[in-house]
């Protein structure tokens, strides 16, 4: 199968799964307007709630996934994973696209051509988002298993890299005039104050609800709070932390 089949095949697909989503909404809505005024409508409310929120999850393509992925990257106070199969996918669809600009219309052309120009900033600046966030904590970054994890090959080599070039420049610059034991760059002092920096994890961020969470303890020294698909709220990142890896919250 060539790539225009491919394409073909995934458009006709995506055109059945609307056109099943259609007819399910307007099943659930038939059913609603039918039903008593009782308590079964806030069932049924909920049960049609579910089903939109499953058909968007099962809709969503990769340039919906990067974009969720640039907005947290661009909010999130640490590193988080790499989205390198849906990158991917995106450049794979952008050569694909770019091949075919040259068989259109000018008009059609220049259409395509925007929309391919608008991947390729989205992908630039989430590459140079996660880039300034390693330059700005290389040395933990490079000692720390998870965030090593969370890299992409070329995004560890270059930490490693950066790391290596900023300590030959203290070196040389400064260090090397210092008694030998100030030379060093990781030091912890009397305090308990480290020299390398780290990602302020308590940092206030604000997030919206992706999915039903169901009551969460924002504080132990408060009653817990129920979140719901849509709520927004304002709270300490380290709070919400594993609840952005599971996908079940975005950052705003």
């Amino acid at each position: 199968m060539n790539t225009d089949d491919l394409y073909s095949d995934n458009l006709g697909s995506q055109l059945n799964q609307l056109g099943s989503i259609a007819s399910d909404s307007l099943d659930a809505a038939m059913d609603t307007d039918t039903l008593e005024m009782d308590g079964q409508g806030a069932d049924v409310q909920d049960t049609v709630d579910d089903q939109e929120e499953d058909d968007e999850e099962f809709l969503e393509d990769d340039l919906s996934i990067l974009m969720r992925a640039w907005v947290n990257e661009r909010n999130a106070p640490d590193l988080l994973e790499y989205e390198g199969t849906t990158i991917e996918n995106l450049m794979e669809l952008v050569d694909f696209q770019t091949q075919k600009i040259k068989s259109q219309p000018p008009m059609i052309a220049n259409i395509i051509k925007v929309d391919v120009d608008r991947v390729k900033y989205l992908v630039r600046s989430y590459l140079r988002t996660r880039l300034a966030k390693i330059e700005q904590h290389a040395m933990h970054y490079t000692r720390d298993d998870m965030y090593k994890e969370r890299m992409s090959q070329n995004e560890l080599e270059y930490a490693k890299g950066f790391v290596s070039l900023e300590e030959k420049h203290m070196r040389r610059s400064f260090l090397d005039q210092l008694p030998p034991h100030l030379r060093g760059l990781d030091e912890t002092a009397g305090n308990g104050m480290n020299m390398v920096t780290k990602p302020n994890l308590d940092a206030a961020v604000f997030c919206r609800v992706r999915t039903n969470v169901g009551e969460f303890q924002f504080d132990t020294s408060e009653d817990p709070i129920l979140m719901k698909r849509n709520n927004i709220f304002i709270t300490r990142y380290n709070i919400i932390r594993n609840l952005l890896e599971d996908g079940k919250v975005e950052l705003i």
